[in-house]
């Protein structure tokens, strides 16, 4: 393999990450907060990179080969994105804002006779309102981010379809040394992007909270019909 040509094929990597699709929609619906989105992408990661494993094996091609393999890989990835699609949408989170707390002059007395402090509130305030802590344990978002992309029939195709183009059997690498390294450049590009997404989509509902249930419900309305599409494309292709 050429090495010149990392270069290229992380520009491809780019271009068919940045394609709206599953991975988009996941990260999206856990854009509550930096360490959730970084949680998310951490399980992508952890799919694209078994996938890595896979493919610099041999696994990836054996897969293919195998009848039926990829359809029922297939069938159970859309299963899985359509099940993450209905439980976005019969629960989609949201901040969970606490109530406004006013604290008055007898309070603020009260607290600097406990504790010793200098009352400094000569009037009512009222407290800024934060956003509760993540509702979704981290564990889960990781371990659900790794479905997403480690049972997407896409991924395997790239693998199988982009990859050897980039792979010289005549090259001082091996094959397997080949594909992991184009493996690992897909998951650095990958986690570039993501990255990059997950922050901006975390600093925009920073500001606007109010619009994360709306983007939450998006988010599963769209892995829903990836999932439908998918399981379309298969049965059209069965019925060929």
């Amino acid at each position: 393999m050429d090495t010149a040509l990392l270069p290229a094929f992380f520009a491809v990597s780019l271009i068919v990450i940045i394609t709206p699709g599953a991975d988009w929609a996941y990260i999206l619906s856990h854009a509550r907060g930096t360490r959730e989105a970084m949680a998310s992408i951490g399980g992508l990661l952890i799919g694209y990179a078994g996938h890595t494993i896979l493919a610099t094996a041999g696994l990836t091609v054996a897969l293919a080969l195998l009848p039926g393999a990829l359809t029922t890989l297939t069938f159970v990835g859309a299963a899985y994105l359509c099940w993450l699609g209905v439980q976005s949408l019969r629960r989609p989170s949201g901040f969970a804002l606490s109530a406004p707390t006013q604290v008055t002059p007898m309070q603020a007395q009260a607290i600097s006779t406990t504790t010793g402090a200098m009352p400094v509130v000569t009037r009512s305030i009222t407290l800024p309102v934060l956003p509760a802590p993540p509702e979704h344990p981290l564990g889960r978002v990781v371990a659900k981010g790794a479905g997403v992309s480690g049972l997407n029939p896409k991924v395997v195709l790239l693998y199988l379809s982009i990859l050897p183009q980039f792979i010289s059997p005549d090259a001082a690498w091996s094959l397997s040394a080949q594909t992991a390294m184009l493996g690992g450049v897909h998951v650095l590009a990958t986690m570039c992007f993501y990255t990059l997404l997950a922050l901006t989509a975390v600093r925009v509902l920073d500001r606007h909270p109010g619009v994360f249930k709306p983007i939450s419900i998006v988010s599963g309305i769209l892995m829903l019909c990836f999932g439908v599409a998918l399981i379309a494309d298969q049965v059209v292709t069965l019925l060929r």
